[in-house]
């Protein structure tokens, strides 16, 4: 009785000791949060060789910093003191003792395909045969799907098992179905005007996707806009061809791309780690601003996120339930976003650093796994071989970016040393540093975001570097590991290693991880703050949704008033290319469009003119004389539209023939402005006019 007694006590204790500890972890991250909120700004921010010199009078973030770290080591002693453990993942190491007999006639027909496409996707006459080759890369991906489903003897449910699976997985799809709506609508409403406004990129990919809804560009194994292969604006094609050429038609494949990579943080954390974790996760990735601005604006960057959470899932699933299925599945969505963004690549390798983590940590994997992990290689090259075999005979467009954007390859590293004096070393930690610290401390005020403030809320950021000291606590474990390396690879590749950093867009690969990392720290706070009893029942899913609702607010709050009244990614050029595409658009075939503008900014050349309106002729028009307006075509409508600061010469058009329609259109985020000015002769009017 006194021992156990005693052994009361102890636990007692050492629960007391753990709490204190955990919450003096989340109150000294408070503390650190708000030393670096006042130490940005200050001169010394960036110069990281006096960093050290500037922690005395609070010039540098490595005070803040090494807060954090201290606050993250109490925080783990905490847990551990509590006696936290992750919940148990098992690894599949049983092999298949009656192994099937392999079809070899499907393999070697597979097999063949593939060569075929590779080899004549990197001719240079691939264009004259784009469609053929596009239905033998078809054929040979169908004949490797159905080679799978036959081995693994896969059948479609029958409705009795379907019905009986949704009944008792119904509360947790209905709350997934709310999640996953709930980021819809985010990421969907008003989807046209906010961001304002269309810009040229958009307008790009816009154009690339009507060339192959025109039948002009037939091969999609070559490469398009931008050196993206043709595939990837595949979606967008199909997107024009129901909505119309309308920035919704471009910017929906986005707002769809962002909406599925909210579902598939949920499966991902719901596989990995539990259902706790996977809603808390999903939630907020569904509000965070920096994901819901790409996945509102018509770019493939989005599409980041997607690949990389889909591939980490299906690998997992595969690994934990031994499903070859599973891994088929993730070798080719890895070899689909081999077509779109270049960062969207970097998901089938960290799918297969994944694999190699498991073999070298867990034994008997590779017997048991062997098949799978060639099935997984062998489903990305059946997907990627005509895209591989472009690249292939082409090298250097499968570099052009890395080299136009690496700070080695474009020789902006070996200028800025030359330029500051600075060691290599000094420029790569300020790279990493503006990289990683505009997570949680610094704004991201370029590279299509723009934005005044960190990506998270300083509560999501406490418990971001909290869940991310958690991360590092259990790193030996592959799902930590995975997490980890998920999350460093996008911002060491994706922009401390690239010019200009934070890059925004090439760093979206991170934020699913980041919305994980977050969820684990809020969890594993709550969870332990009440340890034991009936009340911590009630009182984790309380705590939780108070955390998502809270920072779900400030994020929404930000995005949709903040961000967008202070017009951080308004762009003038960009906003008259998009508001005069109501009056060029009408005109067709049968006007002309003439634009009065500052010679010096080429408008004209911006695709988002060519997207909006394919068919109408556009030209420049400078000098409002009555020679000039003699000597122009009068076989079509005229339209004339002038820049604000070319008011004077549209005016003059007015004076010559007064019988045209006249407007002024006003800024939208401006009504106190003018935005330009636009006039239209009919075809009629034009040809009695005397010079």
């Amino acid at each position: 009785m006194i021992n156990r007694l005693a052994r009361f006590r102890i636990n007692h204790n050492q629960k007391i000791r753990g709490l204190g500890l955990l919450l003096a972890g989340v109150s000294l991250s408070a503390v650190a949060q708000i030393t670096l909120n006042l130490s940005l700004g200050q001169p010394g921010f960036w110069d990281v060789g006096n960093w050290w010199q500037g922690i005395g009078d609070n010039s540098s973030p490595l005070l803040g910093l090494m807060l954090y770290v201290l606050a993250g080591s109490i925080f783990i002693y905490g847990l551990h003191a509590l006696r936290d453990r992750p919940e148990l993942f098992t690894v599949s190491v049983v092999a298949d003792l009656q192994p099937k007999k392999p079809r070899i006639g499907f393999w070697l027909t597979c097999l063949g395909l593939t060569g075929l496409t590779a080899f004549y996707a990197s001719k240079p006459e691939a264009n004259l045969y784009g469609p053929a080759l596009a239905i033998t890369w078809l054929l040979c991906n169908l004949l490797f799907i159905y080679s799978l489903l036959h081995e693994e003897r896969w059948q479609i449910p029958s409705v009795q098992r379907a019905w009986k699976w949704l009944k008792s997985h119904r509360g947790e799809l209905l709350a997934l179905a709310a999640i996953v709506l709930t980021a819809f609508y985010i990421r969907f409403w008003e989807v046209e005007l906010h961001p304002y406004s269309f810009i040229n990129d958009e307008g790009q990919k816009g154009l690339t996707a009507n060339c192959i809804l025109s039948g002009k560009c037939h091969n999609m194994f070559g490469l398009g806009w931008s050196a993206q292969p043709m595939l990837g604006f595949l979606p967008a094609s199909i997107s024009i061809w129901l909505l119309g050429r309308t920035a919704l038609a471009i910017r929906l494949v986005s707002v769809i791309a962002g909406t599925l990579a909210v579902a598939g943080v949920y499966l991902f954390s719901r596989e990995v780690f539990n259902k706790r974790t996977a809603q808390v996760a999903a939630l907020l990735l569904a509000t965070l601003p920096v994901n819901v601005h790409f996945s509102r604006i018509g770019v493939d960057n989005i599409a980041d996120s997607l690949s990389s959470t889909l591939v980490m899932w299906l690998v997992f699933r595969g690994v934990k339930r031994g499903s070859t299925l599973c891994f088929m599945a993730a070798g080719m969505i890895a070899g689909l976003f081999f077509y779109t963004y270049l960062g969207s690549r970097l998901a089938s390798v960290l799918g297969l650093g994944l694999l190699g983590y498991f073999a070298l940590s867990t034994r008997e994997f590779l017997k048991a796994h062997l098949k799978n992990v060639l099935v997984y290689i062998l489903a990305f090259l059946i997907v990627a071989a005509p895209i591989l075999g472009y690249f292939s005979a082409h090298p250097d467009f499968f570099s052009a970016r890395l080299n136009s954007t690496g700070i080695f390859q474009s020789g902006t590293l070996a200028n800025e040393i030359d330029i500051t004096g600075k060691s290599a070393a000094e420029i790569l930690a300020s790279q990493f540093m503006k990289s990683s610290l505009v997570y949680f401390a610094t704004p991201a005020l370029s590279n299509f975001y723009n934005s005044p403030k960190p990506y998270l809320t300083p509560l999501a950021a406490i418990f971001f570097i909290l869940g991310l000291a958690y991360v590092l606590w259990h790193i030996k474990d592959a799902r930590f590991m995975a997490l980890f390396s998920w999350f460093w690879a996008a911002i060491i590749l994706g922009s401390t290693l690239t010019g200009g950093p934070p890059t925004s867009q090439r760093m979206l690969m991170s934020t699913s991880a980041l919305a994980i990392i977050v969820a684990l720290g809020i969890t594993k706070t709550v969870e332990n703050t009440w340890p034991g009893g009936n009340f911590n029942r009630w009182f984790t899913p309380i705590g939780l949704l108070a955390f998502v609702l809270v920072v779900g607010y400030q994020d929404t709050q930000f995005y949709f008033n903040e961000y967008r009244h202070g017009r951080y990614f308004e762009d003038p050029t960009n906003e008259l290319t998009y508001e005069t595409r109501t009056f060029i658009s009408p005109l067709e075939k049968d006007g002309r469009f003439y634009l009065i503008c500052d010679p010096s900014i080429p408008y004209l050349t911006f695709a988002s003119f060519e997207f909006f309106s394919p068919d109408v002729e556009k030209m420049y028009f400078y000098e409002a004389t009555s020679q000039a307006l003699g000597a122009l075509p009068r076989d079509k409508d005229a339209l004339f539209i002038a820049t604000a600061d070319s008011k004077a010469e549209i005016e003059k058009i007015v004076q010559l023939i007064p019988e045209g329609e006249w407007s002024e259109v006003k800024r939208r985020s401006k009504p106190s402005e003018t935005l330009f000015y636009s006039y239209k002769i009919k075809q009629g009017v034009l040809q009695t006019f005397q010079p």
